[in-house]
Formats: structure tokens, C-alpha cells, sequence
């Protein structure tokens, strides 16, 4: 009988999971063994995501866990979904993981808006000053956690765009995603952000994610880009009324009682059943977006990360993106940056990767007739100027181009409820008088 592995996430511990993992058993007749990660584990600020996976590595083993292909299920929440996705791509290639079926419940896969919120912010509003070590809140941990962290998006590197097989899809491991789209009650409230289960993102959440590679190197006034959808293809339900923790029946259970009904189906689902039923909740979600569509809170936003470098591959942390259609001061730019732009965020560490937030629900809205083409570029420093000898050239629209979207482009980069990777280089130039030769003068 395969084993079912509960894995937990930050802030958290295995007593939490043992309803959820009671009605499991009960449903599924068979154990399921909680991995715990100990208590408070993950409110030590000297823990890393190494820490982590070495002390998986080493519960797993403990356990006498299976290591077999295909040996054991899992589901995991939260930060858990960053874990095990971590130990899977480090330890196994896709055909030889363990994992069968996998379930993640509110993944923090992008990472969660509250990571960057303070000690204190967190302490109160999310541990409710239960821990002993309240002013500890796992430091390295969160910075992974951060919104546009180095960390998530190597990880997706790692597993869903520069590997030769996906990890996740009908042929290796069965996975599906499922996120509430509702806030927290009371103080936790002050957590609480549009598009979200009041911890993380539904755009965040969503393992199907897409990346754009763009140049501006080679030729900066003609730019050139492509764009990847993720190889791996998941299953991915929004379920209406649960929040980051009813979603795991924890405190009050289940919110919406479809919730239960696909952790059940993600954990049984058959290899040939698998594309229907990635299908099936597509289509729910679709129907749940239309019905909410007036509802500000539960639009459908894009998680669009950002993240520039040079040719040197030289991080460039001083930058600002533009939307913007046939003028830079038209209409579109401050419709755009006034009102889809909900919010932003550098990564603290790094300012060469930012999350743009953008509401894509009331971008669709807007008429083909009205959006024809869009155009995407950027500002960086230091500008290469007079009295500046090195940096780049981006101030004029004769100094550096732009990617262009025609309206069926706008649709498949801007998408609801996902992240969208996007990489760009710039070239970095040099004035001749960085570095000259002066003959010596002959006598």
C-alpha cells in the first residue's frame, strides 16, 4: 500500500494536519505518515532551504520511506510546496522521483506578499504571539518566500523551463494545485490582498507558469524575445470561500465542500484521466472568474516577475518597465500604470528582480478596438551620458526599442491567475576613454 506523505509548511507543525489526515485515512483506507519538520522549526532564522532538505532527506530515510519511482503520494501546504518541489529537482530526475500523486494545497510556489511584512507584522497577524519565539520568524526562509525571490525563480528554472522532461505532468508526477480565493477574518485581515487566500497569491500559487526571454543586447533599438509556457502541465482549481488555512481543514475545515472532493481526486487520479481532469478545472475556473468579475477582490491577477541583467550578467537593480502603446504619454501607459498595475515589489535583497502585480480581469475588459498593440520596455541606470562613462542607453526612443504585442499577444502574456517570468538584457556600454593606449611620443 503506497504511503501518503503530509508535508507542512512555514509558521506551522504536523498537529495541525491530523484532521486532515484522520478524514484521509478514513476515505482512502490507508495510513498516512506525517512528516514533521519539528516545531518551530521554521521560525529559526538561522534555517535554510539547505536545512530543510537535508533534514527531509533524512526524516524520509527515518521513516523507511520508499524511494522507488512512483512509490508514495504526497500532500503538501504552503512553503511545502517550495520543499518538496526543491528535494525533488536536487535528488531525482523526473523519471526516477518517488512521488506519484501530489496535492498541493495553497502553494507558496511564487512566493507570498507577507514575507517582506516585518517581524513584528508577522508575529502578530500570522503567529497571533503563540510561539515562544516570537521575534524569530525563520529570517532565510522568508527571503525565499519573498515576492520575486532569486530563490523561486531558480526553482523554476530548475523544474519547469531548463530541463529536458517536465516533473509534473501525465507521465511523471500527477500533480494538482488547489488555492482558496478568500481572505482572513478579524486582525488576520490586515493580510489580506486582492487575489488572494489572505497568504498567498492565487497567481502565486499556480505551478503553470510562463517565461519571456528577451534581448536588447545585440541590438537595442530592435530587440528580439521569445516566449516558453512551462513544460510541466498541473491540474489547477480555485476554490471559492476557502483561505490559506481552511483550504487545509484546518480551524473552522472545509469552506466549500468541492474543496475535499479534489484532494480526493487529485490523490486517485489515473495517468489517462489526467488531461480531463486538468481540463475539468480549467473550465471551473473559468466560470468562477466570469461569476466574480465585479468582485475587486477576486479578480483574476498576473504575478509578473521581472528580472534584468547585462551582457556581463551583471545584475541591473535600478530600472522602471513601461507599458505603453504607439506614445509613450498616451492613454494606454496611464491606464495601465494607474489602474491594472496593482502593486509592486522589489526583491529586498536584489533589486534586479521585481513582481509586478496586474489585474488582468480589468485589462480584458477593455475592447480589442481599444487595446490593439501594446509595447513593453524599460529605463535603467546609469545612463551613459556626458559625464557618465559607463551604463546603458535607454532614455529616448532612439536610444532603445521595444517588445510589441499585437492584441492576440496581450491574451497569452497577461493571463489570470498565473506568473509570468520575464528576462531581460540590456547591453552595458563603455565611452572609448574607460580604457585607451597612448603611444609613446619618439624623440
Amino acid at each position: 500500500m503506497k504511503p501518503l506523505i503530509i508535508l507542512h509548511g512555514w509558521s506551522d507543525n504536523a498537529d495541525s494536519f491530523k484532521p486532515l489526515a484522520t478524514l484521509l485515512q478514513e476515505k482512502l483506507q490507508r495510513p498516512a505518515s506525517i512528516i514533521d519538520l519539528a516545531d518551530y522549526i521554521t521560525l529559526d532564522d538561522e534555517v535554510t532551504y539547505d536545512d530543510i532538505i537535508a533534514a527531509m532527506t533524512y526524516a524520509w530515510r527515518e521513516n523507511k520511506l520508499p524511494t522507488a519511482p512512483r512509490s508514495v503520494d504526497a500532500i503538501v501546504h504552503s512553503t511545502g510546496g517550495l520543499v518538496i518541489r526543491d528535494w525533488l529537482s536536487r535528488r531525482f530526475s523526473p523519471d526516477e522521483t518517488p512521488v506519484d500523486h501530489l496535492v498541493m494545497l495553497a502553494p507558496a510556489n511564487f512566493g507570498s506578499p507577507l514575507a517582506h511584512k516585518g517581524s513584528a507584522f508577522i508575529s502578530r497577524i500570522i503567529n497571533g504571539f503563540n510561539s515562544d519565539k516570537v521575534f524569530q520568524v525563520g529570517t532565510r526562509l522568508l527571503k525565499g518566500l519573498e515576492l520575486a525571490s532569486p530563490y523561486s525563480w531558480q526553482l523554476a528554472m530548475n523544474d519547469s523551463f531548463y530541463t529536458d522532461d517536465p516533473y509534473y505532468d501525465a507521465k511523471h508526477i500527477l500533480c494538482t494545485v488547489l488555492v482558496g480565493n478568500t481572505g482572513y477574518t478579524g486582525i488576520s485581515a490586515a493580510a489580506n490582498e486582492n487575489g488572494s487566500d489572505g497568504t498567498v497569491r492565487v497567481s502565486t500559487a499556480n505551478l503553470n507558469c510562463a517565461l519571456i526571454e528577451a534581448d536588447f543586447s545585440i541590438d537595442p533599438l530592435k530587440p528580439t524575445y521569445q516566449f516558453y509556457p512551462s513544460k510541466n502541465q498541473t491540474a489547477f482549481g480555485i476554490m471559492d470561500k476557502e483561505n490559506h488555512r481552511t483550504i487545509a481543514n484546518k480551524e473552522n475545515g472545509f469552506q466549500n465542500p468541492q474543496t475535499f472532493s479534489n484532494i480526493m481526486k487529485g490523490l486517485t487520479v489515473s495517468r489517462d484521466e489526467f488531461h480531463t481532469w486538468c481540463e475539468a478545472l480549467h473550465e471551473s475556473n473559468m466560470t468562477l472568474q466570469a461569476s466574480q468579475a465585479n468582485n475587486d477582490y477576486k479578480h483574476g491577477f498576473q504575478n509578473s516577475v521581472f528580472f534584468v541583467h547585462d551582457q556581463f550578467d551583471q545584475h541591473v537593480r535600478d530600472y522602471f518597465i513601461e507599458f505603453f502603446d504607439d506614445k509613450p504619454q498616451g492613454w494606454l501607459s496611464q491606464f495601465f500604470h494607474e489602474q491594472i498595475i496593482e502593486t509592486s515589489h522589489s526583491y529586498s535583497e536584489d533589486n534586479s528582480y521585481r513582481s509586478i502585480y496586474i489585474d488582468c480581469t480589468l485589462l480584458h475588459q477593455q475592447s480589442i478596438e481599444n487595446i490593439p498593440s501594446m509595447k513593453i520596455s524599460l529605463t535603467a541606470l546609469p545612463q551613459i551620458q556626458e559625464h557618465q562613462h559607463v551604463g546603458y542607453r535607454t532614455f529616448s526612443d532612439k536610444d532603445i526599442g521595444d517588445i510589441t504585442l499585437t492584441a492576440d499577444q496581450i491574451k497569452n502574456v497577461f493571463v489570470p491567475n498565473r506568473t509570468l517570468l520575464v528576462k531581460i538584457k540590456l547591453r552595458r556600454e563603455q565611452k572609448p576613454e574607460v580604457f585607451k593606449f597612448t603611444p609613446l611620443a619618439s624623440k
